[in-house]
C-alpha cells in the first residue's frame, strides 16, 4: 500500500473519534439560525502577503510609505494609492490612515485579531477619497470606523465575527457601500451616523445576535435597495433621526425579538421615508414599525409572518400605506396591540388603499385612537375576527349624566352629543370571510362608510358605537346581523343593500335616519329597539320573514315609518293597496306605515283583438318597482329576450304578430332577484289579401317563350299561384310564368291570381303581345278568354293599301 494511503486512512481513523464525540463542531452549531451562506472569503488566506499593522497619520506619512511599499498610483483622484493583497493579522489596528489629502484604495486584503475583539479593522478618519474593495475582515471589535471622507466607496467586503458594528460610516456624505456581507456577528452590520445621501445596495446582513442589519442616526436622504437582511436582533434597518430614507427592492426576513418593537424595518423620527418593493416576512414583532416619523410613505410590499403586525403605526402622520400583499401576521402570543395586518395608533391623516390584507389574526385593518384616517379600494378577507377594527377612547363619545338609563328606557334625552370630528372614511372596500365582524367601530364619530361589499362573517357585517355617522350605499349579505348601531345618535343608514342575513338592519338608535335602503331575504328585515324620533322611510323592505320590528320606542320620541310631509313611506312586498302597513312591535300594538307602497307590482292588460297589419295596437303592462333590475317576455310560451328595465311601465308593440290566437307572458324582476309574472292574450286575425308585382304587358318576337318572374308578399305567407290560361301557360309555387306551347303571332290576355294559406287571394291581368319577325306579313291573332272561359280566335287580316298621292 502507498505511503500518501496509508496517511489519508490514519488522518480518518483519529479525526471521526472527535466528530462523533463533539469535540470539532460546525462553523454553525446555532438550530435556531436555518440561513446557512457559504464562506464568504473571496480569497484564501495564504494568498495574502504577510504585514504588520498600518498607521498612517498625515500626507508625509503615506507619501514615505507608499514609496516604501512601492504602492501603485500617485494618490491623485484619477490615479489613487493602491494598498492591495496585505493579510494583517494583529491586536492593533489593521489599518490606521487619518489627517490625509491624497487618495487611496484598500483592495483585496486580509485582516483578522489575534486576540478576538481586541481592536479595530480599518479606520480612515479626514480624507478626500477612499475606497475599500474585496477587503476580508473578521474576530475584530469593529470592522471599519470611516469618517469625515469627502468620497468613499466601500465595495465586495466581508465581515465577520465582529463585536460592534461591521461597517460605521460618520460624517461622510455621498457614501456608496456595495455588495458586502456581514455575518456571524455581534452588533450593527451598517451603522450611518450623520451620513447623509449614503447608498447601500446589494449586501447581504446576516446572523447578527445583538445588532441590526442597518442602523441610522440622523442620516437624510440614504438609499437602501437590494440587500437581503436576515436573523438580526435589532430590527432588520433601524432608522433613528433620518428623513427621507428611501428602502426599496430588500428582502428583510427573520429578524427576531430582542428588546423594545423590533421588526424588519424600524422607523423611529424618520419622516418622509419611502418603503417600496420590498419583500418582509417572519420577523419578530413586526413588518414595518413606523414611530414619530410622518409622511411615510409604504407601496407594493409583499409583508407576511410577522409575529404581531404586517405594519405598526404609532403617533405619525399624513402617510400612505398602498398596494401591499400583508397577510399570515400575527401568530404570536398578544404583546402590544397585536390586531395585525395593519395597525394605526395615535396616528393622523393616512391613506390605507388598495392593499389585499388575509389570514391576519385577529384583524385585517386595526385602528386605535387615530383621526381622519382614509380605507378604500382595499381586499380584507379571511382575516380570524375582524375586517377592520378601530376603537376611539380620547371622548369621542360625549354622554350626558342621564345617559346609562336613556337606552332601554321609556324616557329619551332632551338633546344628543356633540359632534367630535375624529371621522373615518372606509369606501370601495371588499370584505369577506372576517371571523366576527366586517367592520367594528367602538367611540368613531362622523365617519363615512361607503359603498363598501362585506359577506360572510359570524357575527355583524357592520357594527358601531358612535355619533353622526354615515352609512351610505353598502352591499351586505351571509352575516349574522347586516347593519348594526348600538346607544348613539344621529346616525344615517341610506341606500345599502342588506340580504341573506338573520337580521337586515338592527338599530338601537335616537335621532338617526333610516331610508333608500334594500332589504331583502332576511329573517328580520328592520329591528328598531330601544330607539326613538327616528325616520324610517323610502326603504325598499320584502321577502323577509317578519319585515320590521319595532320594541322598546320612547313615548315621547316616536319612530317615523313615513314623511308625513312629502307623504313617502315605505315599499313592502306584500302590501295589497287596502289600509295601512302595520310594523310589529312587542306591546300587541302596531305601529302603522301610513304612505306604503308596494315593492314590486305589475297589472294585467286586457286582452286584445286585430286585424293583422293594423296599426297602432300595443299592450301596456302597468308596472312599478322602486328598484327595478329587468323584464323578460314571453309569446306563447318562448322568450323573446331579456330587456333592463327602469321600473315604470311596459309597452308592448303587438303589430308583428301573425294570425291567430296568441299567449302574452311577462315577467319583472325587482333588484334582489324576485319577480312578478302575468299572461294576457292576443287575438289576430289574416283578411288581407297578398300584394301582387311584377310586368302587366310583355312583348316577343315570334319563337321566343316567356320566362317572367311574379312576386307577391303576404303576412302569412303565399299558398298557391294560379293562371288561368293553362294551355299555353304555367307559373311555378315561386311565381315564374313561363308558356307549355309554342305561341302564335297576336296577343294573349291571362289572369294571375295568387292566395295566401287563409284564402284571401288577389289577381292581376297580363297581355302578352307575339309580334312577327320584321318583313314578314303582320297577320297575327288576339287569343283572349271570353266570358265563361270560352277561348275566341280573332283572326285580323291587315291590309296595307297606299294611300292617295302617298
Amino acid at each position: 500500500m502507498k505511503a500518501t494511503t496509508k496517511a489519508f486512512i490514519l488522518f480518518i481513523l483519529l479525526v471521526t473519534p472527535l466528530l462523533l464525540l463533539g469535540t470539532v463542531n460546525p462553523i454553525f452549531n446555532n438550530e435556531a439560525k436555518v440561513l446557512q451562506i457559504d464562506n464568504p472569503k473571496k480569497v484564501s488566506i495564504p494568498s495574502y502577503e504577510t504585514h504588520g499593522p498600518i498607521w498612517i497619520l498625515n500626507d508625509t506619512a503615506f507619501d514615505q510609505m507608499a514609496t516604501n511599499e512601492d504602492w501603485a498610483g500617485d494618490g491623485s483622484p484619477g490615479s489613487p494609492y493602491i494598498i492591495e493583497g496585505y493579510n494583517i493579522t494583529s491586536d492593533v489596528i489593521g489599518i490606521m490612515i487619518q489627517h490625509v489629502t491624497v487618495c487611496f484604495e484598500i483592495r483585496g486584503c486580509y485582516i483578522a485579531d489575534l486576540t478576538a475583539w481586541t481592536s479595530f479593522g480599518i479606520g480612515i478618519i479626514d480624507a478626500p477619497q477612499a475606497s475599500i474593495v474585496d477587503t476580508v475582515i473578521e474576530s475584530k471589535h469593529l470592522g471599519m470606523e470611516l469618517e469625515d471622507i469627502d468620497s468613499l466607496s466601500v465595495t465586495g467586503c466581508t465581515l465577520t465575527d465582529i463585536e460592534d458594528e461591521g461597517i460605521y460610516v460618520i460624517h461622510c456624505d455621498g457614501s456608496i457601500i456595495d455588495d458586502c456581507t456581514v455575518y456571524n456577528s455581534y452588533g450593527t452590520g451598517i451603522g450611518l451616523h450623520e451620513a447623509n445621501n449614503t447608498v447601500i445596495t446589494n449586501c447581504n446582513m446576516t446572523f447578527l445576535d445583538y445588532g441590526s442589519g442597518v442602523y441610522l442616526y440622523n442620516s437624510h436622504f440614504v438609499t437602501i435597495s437590494h440587500n437581503n437582511i436576515s436573523e438580526c436582533a435589532n430590527s432588520g434597518i433601524w432608522s433613528v433621526s433620518s428623513p427621507h430614507l428611501t428602502v426599496e427592492d430588500n428582502i428583510i426576513h427573520n429578524n427576531f425579538f430582542y428588546i423594545g418593537p423590533m421588526c424588519g424595518i424600524h422607523l423611529y423620527g424618520s419622516p418622509y421615508a419611502s418603503i417600496v418593493g420590498n419583500e418582509i416576512y417572519d420577523n419578530t414583532r413586526n413588518g414595518i414599525y413606523v414611530e414619530l416619523s410622518d409622511w411615510v410613505y409604504i407601496f407594493d410590499n409583499e409583508i407576511y409572518g410577522s409575529a404581531d403586525h404586517g405594519i405598526d403605526v404609532m403617533y405619525s402622520h399624513n402617510g400612505t400605506i398602498l398596494q401591499n400583499d400583508i397577510y399570515d401576521n400575527g401568530w404570536e402570543p398578544v404583546i402590544v396591540n397585536a390586531i395585525c395586518g395593519i395597525y394605526l395608533g395615535f396616528a393622523m391623516d393616512w391613506v390605507i388603499s388598495d392593499n389585499s390584507l388575509w389570514n391576519n389574526t385577529p384583524a385585517g385593518i386595526s385602528i386605535e385612537d387615530s383621526e381622519r384616517v382614509q380605507i378604500s379600494n382595499n381586499h380584507i378577507f379571511n382575516n380570524t375576527d375582524v375586517g377592520i377594527y378601530a376603537t376611539y377612547n380620547m371622548g369621542s363619545i360625549v354622554i350626558i349624566a342621564s345617559a346609562p338609563s336613556v337606552f332601554g328606557s321609556s324616557e329619551i334625552p332632551v338633546s344628543a352629543p356633540s359632534v367630535v370630528y375624529n371621522n373615518l372614511i372606509i369606501s370601495e372596500n371588499q370584505i369577506h370571510y372576517n371571523g366576527d365582524y366586517g367592520i367594528y367601530l367602538e367611540g368613531y364619530s362622523n365617519c363615512s362608510i361607503v359603498d363598501n361589499q362585506i359577506s360572510g362573517h359570524v357575527d355583524h357585517g357592520i357594527e358601531f358605537w358612535g355619533d353622526w355617522n354615515e352609512v351610505i350605499g353598502n352591499e351586505i349579505y351571509n352575516c349574522e346581523t347586516g347593519i348594526g348601531s348600538y346607544e348613539c345618535y344621529n346616525n344615517t343608514f341610506s341606500d345599502n343593500v342588506i340580504y341573506l342575513c338573520l337580521g337586515g338592519l338592527d338599530i338601537m338608535n335616537i335621532g338617526s335616519n333610516v331610508t333608500g335602503n334594500i332589504i331583502y331575504d332576511n329573517e328580520y328585515g328592520i329591528i328598531m329597539d330601544a330607539s326613538g324620533n327616528c325616520s324610517i322611510y323610502g326603504n325598499d323592505i320584502g321577502w323577509n320573514t317578519m319585515n320590521a320590528w319595532e320594541q322598546d320606542t320612547f313615548s315621547d320620541g316616536p319612530l317615523k315609518w313615513y314623511n308625513d310631509v312629502t307623504h313617502i313611506g315605505n315599499h313592502w312586498h306584500n302590501y295589497n293597496y287596502t289600509g295601512y302597513y302595520n310594523i310589529t312591535t312587542d306591546t300587541g300594538i302596531d305601529n302603522q306605515d301610513l304612505y306604503p307602497s308596494r315593492s314590486l307590482d305589475l297589472t294585467r292588460p286586457s286582452p286584445i283583438e286585430f286585424e293583422i297589419l293594423e296599426l297602432g295596437n300595443i299592450m301596456v303592462w302597468e308596472a312599478y318597482a322602486l328598484n327595478p333590475s329587468h323584464y323578460e317576455l314571453f309569446i306563447d310560451g318562448e322568450s323573446e329576450g331579456v330587456e333592463s328595465w327602469d321600473g315604470d311601465d311596459i309597452e308592448l308593440i303587438v303589430e308583428q304578430l301573425s294570425h291567430g290566437a296568441h299567449t302574452i307572458e311577462l315577467v319583472v324582476y325587482h333588484i334582489s332577484g324576485h319577480s312578478m309574472g302575468n299572461t294576457s292574450s292576443a287575438s289576430v286575425e289574416d283578411l288581407t289579401p297578398p300584394t301582387i308585382s311584377g310586368a302587366v304587358s310583355i312583348t316577343l318576337v315570334d319563337g321566343e317563350n316567356v320566362s317572367n318572374q311574379y312576386t307577391a308578399t303576404d303576412p302569412s305567407g303565399i299558398d298557391e299561384w294560379i293562371v288561368n290560361d293553362t294551355a299555353h301557360f304555367a307559373i311555378s309555387s315561386t311565381g315564374l310564368l313561363t308558356n307549355t306551347a309554342p305561341l302564335a303571332i297576336g296577343e294573349y290576355a291571362i289572369i294571375i291570381s295568387v292566395s295566401d294559406i287563409y284564402g284571401n287571394t288577389a289577381s292581376i291581368t297580363v297581355v302578352i303581345e307575339v309580334e312577327a319577325p320584321p318583313g314578314e306579313l303582320p297577320v297575327g291573332m288576339i287569343l283572349a278568354v271570353g266570358g265563361g272561359g270560352a277561348i275566341i280566335l280573332l283572326i285580323v287580316l291587315t291590309v296595307l293599301y297606299k294611300r292617295k298621292g302617298t
